[in-house]
């Protein structure tokens, strides 16, 4: 079965009140309205249960735009990040201090 954008994010206001209530999990809410369970996390990981988007507004990527990488400026030293499977090296502490405020503006947006 098809769902719309407006049928999602339906089910997903539903099912944090479910879960909010205490009434079971996001799996458990998709299980008892017929939903597929892998289906019903995509919704969950595209939309976020905390977060739906605006009627129309979907996400085409899951990933973090968090800018180029700057130039390696000799002689600093360099920090290594390993988010999420992704390694992020940066020169400075300025620009790592830049790129984890991008990374907490993402995640709450």
């Amino acid at each position: 079965m098809r769902y719309t954008i407006e049928e999602k994010l339906a089910h997903l206001q539903r099912a944090k009140t479910f879960v909010n209530e205490g009434k079971g999990t996001y799996t458990a809410y998709a299980k008892a309205n017929g939903v597929p369970r892998t289906t019903f996390h995509q919704w969950i990981h595209v939309f976020g249960p905390n977060k739906p988007a605006q009627q129309g507004q979907t996400s085409k990527s899951p990933l973090v735009n968090l800018g180029k990488p700057l130039p390696p400026v000799t002689g600093e030293q360099k920090f290594v990040i390993d988010y999420y499977g992704s390694r992020i090296e940066v020169n400075s502490e300025d620009t790592l201090v830049e790129l984890l405020k991008g990374i907490k503006r993402a995640s709450t947006t």
